[in-house]
């Protein structure tokens, strides 16, 4: 792969097709200029999922919608009933547009596959990867809830970092951990977003496209870890 065929996947690159990434990302890696160019991609990115990520729906805002519907009906006849039924569409527009739609995966080989393809993507020590210096905070600023790494199913991993990538319209933690061989992905997401049920404390083992996975609940949170 050459410069302009690197250029050519930027703009039009198909995240399923992981054997034409596996190229763009050797070329890159070579190629100083094309590095830069996939860097500052990858931080817009970031900068993006930052921009829309989920923000949690104001309590006053269901007070309003509920006065709303309320005091509507107080009218009578058909004049009364087109003025309550504008006030349940509005209500359900503002709850609709307000509120993000959660993604849902079918089964954990589906979910598998998603987060194996993103670690494939993402998988690499970029400045993309915020340094996280208190997991509770990051996670409450960035995803508006908080949740802890402990006990990780691997000996020796260090953090280097982390960001929030949108996979299926779920926002997920994606943190970076390296030893002294290789780097791993541990993607992290509430139980209420991926659709299916779990056994808490059960580690499920699956290998996804040559990426083998770990997965478990633990409490309301859902972990999926690499390698």
């Amino acid at each position: 792969m050459d410069c302009t065929d690197f250029t050519s996947w930027l703009e039009n690159r198909d995240t399923h097709d992981c054997s034409e990434a596996d190229r763009a990302l050797k070329h890159a890696a070579h190629c100083a200029t094309c590095k830069d160019i996939l860097q500052k991609d990858e931080e817009l990115d970031l900068f993006i999922a930052k921009m829309f990520r989920y923000q949690k729906f104001d309590e006053r805002m269901y007070s309003q919608v509920d006065r709303t519907l309320e005091s509507s009906p107080g009218k009578r006849g058909i004049k009364g009933g087109i003025a309550a039924a504008f006030a349940v569409m509005a209500a359900v527009a503002i709850f609709f547009v307000i509120t993000p739609t959660p993604g849902s995966f079918s089964s954990l080989s589906e979910l598998g596959q998603y987060v194996a393809l993103d670690h494939k993507d993402h998988g690499r020590t970029l400045p993309l990867y915020e340094k996280i210096q208190n997991i509770e905070k990051w996670s409450q600023d960035n995803l508006n809830y908080s949740f802890q790494v402990n006990g990780l199913p691997a000996e020796n991993m260090k953090m280097v970092g982390g960001r929030i990538c949108n996979i299926r319209n779920c926002n997920f933690a994606h943190l970076l951990y390296e030893d002294s061989k290789d780097l791993y992905s541990l993607f992290v997401v509430t139980k209420d977003e991926i659709g299916f049920s779990m056994e808490p404390g059960r580690i499920y083992a699956l290998t996804v496209d040559g990426v083998e996975l770990r997965i478990w609940q633990r409490q309301e949170m859902v972990y999926a870890l690499t390698g």
